[in-house]
């Protein structure tokens, strides 16, 4: 969840939405496909928000190590974080600059979990992580961002977001930082028609986008209905990554990326 969600939350966690939740599930799917995590391996979550991912993977690795960075952290959030945590392992900071002590040994994974998005420059922004100490050729990135600039409405405005991608685009960005692109495509494709209805609505009735909170903020859905839901997206995404493997690529509301710096 993003931090501005938190807030809005006023950091009570409840019951989190499926989306989060499913989204966890694909970033899983695709870590076990495409990156070997060692022991102290070293995880660089960017743009983590209120930590949920980087704990979860945590529970499932841990003796890795997992660095999570967020701008939006101010001093009282990073010492409300920490203490929340409790973990050694996984450790939170403002910037990369702040970790301290320095980075000594390599990173296996960074993870940029729908956060280009929030960026101007995002091919900049990545060409910088790119020339970042302990970030090398065996480093691998997992990307997600939201697709479809057609899709762009109240949601994206309140989120901060520049922009929405489709696959050419996110592609040719992450080609122009320096980046080699492994695996590429969309998931939640059942998401679709129900962001399609929304941009319908606000675009028919002559809405503007305004600042109003977004669905990880007011879902307010029991678990065992959050739990349903999630089952549905996780199907979702395992048939759209198992297709993939074939070379069919369905459309969806999330687009990933899976990248290596590349050699030239």
């Amino acid at each position: 969840m993003d931090l501005a969600e938190a807030r809005e939350r006023g950091f009570h966690e409840g019951v989190r939405h499926p989306w989060e939740m499913a989204r966890v599930a694909v970033v899983r799917k695709l870590i076990r496909r495409h990156v070997t995590l060692e022991r102290d391996a070293i995880v660089l979550d960017i743009g983590c928000g209120d930590t949920f991912v980087a704990e979860q993977l945590a529970a499932d690795c841990p003796d890795v190590l997992f660095y999570a960075i967020d701008t939006a952290f101010t001093p009282e959030l990073l010492e409300r974080y920490r203490r929340r945590l409790n973990n050694g392992r996984i450790r939170p900071f403002a910037s990369l600059d702040a970790i301290a002590p320095p980075l000594e040994a390599p990173v296996s994974l960074v993870l940029l979990m729908d956060v280009m998005e929030h960026v101007e420059d995002d091919s900049g922004f990545l060409a910088a992580l790119l020339e970042r100490p302990n970030v090398g050729l065996h480093t691998k990135f997992l990307i997600t961002v939201p697709a479809y600039q057609p899709l762009f409405c109240s949601h994206d405005v309140f989120l901060g977001h520049y922009r929405r991608y489709s696959g050419r685009l996110l592609r040719k960005r992450l080609e122009a930082s320096g980046l080699r692109v492994i695996d590429i495509g969309y998931f939640f494709f059942t998401l679709l028609p129900v962001r399609l209805v929304q941009v319908i609505k606000e675009r028919l009735l002559g809405l503007k986008p305004g600042k109003i909170s977004s669905g990880l903020v007011t879902f307010n859905g029991g678990p065992a209905r959050a739990a349903i839901l999630r089952e549905a997206l996780v199907l979702d995404a395992s048939v759209s990554l198992g297709l993939s493997r074939l070379g069919v690529r369905l459309a969806g509301l999330s687009s990933y990326a899976i990248c290596a710096k590349s050699a030239w």
